[in-house]
């Protein structure tokens, strides 16, 4: 999986800020990684809504199948979140990286923060 692959982006991140390295703001890549995180913590709340859909669904019993409904709808609502903060993330490094907004206005969903 790539969820060894993941923790060690994070770390490397998190290291070249303590170190100063890969930037000139080590800020930055302190709120880059911050943000990684809460990303992160809606995609790992998905997976668990994901596995509990399936349960659900081989049980075959009514109740359980219709509690899935309202899973689904949680799971979308994250998916259009995750997208939001991925948005967010992409405006935010690109203004730090490049020294300013360069005509950007940021876009939607700007101050979106996972909950």
């Amino acid at each position: 999986m790539k969820r060894n692959g993941e923790t060690k982006r994070r770390r490397n991140v998190a290291e070249e800020a303590e170190q100063g390295g890969g930037g000139e703001d080590p800020a930055m890549w302190e709120n880059l990684d911050r943000n990684f995180r809460q990303v992160q913590s809606v995609l790992d709340r998905n997976r668990s809504l994901i596995q509990q859909v399936n349960d659900n669904h081989q049980s075959r019993m009514a109740d359980n199948m219709s509690k899935n409904v309202a899973l689904i709808q949680e799971l979308n609502g994250n998916i259009s979140k995750v997208v939001s903060m991925y948005s967010d993330i992409n405006t935010n490094f690109s203004s730090a990286f490049h020294g300013g907004n360069n005509g950007h206005d940021g876009g939607g969903g700007a101050g979106t923060k996972a909950n």
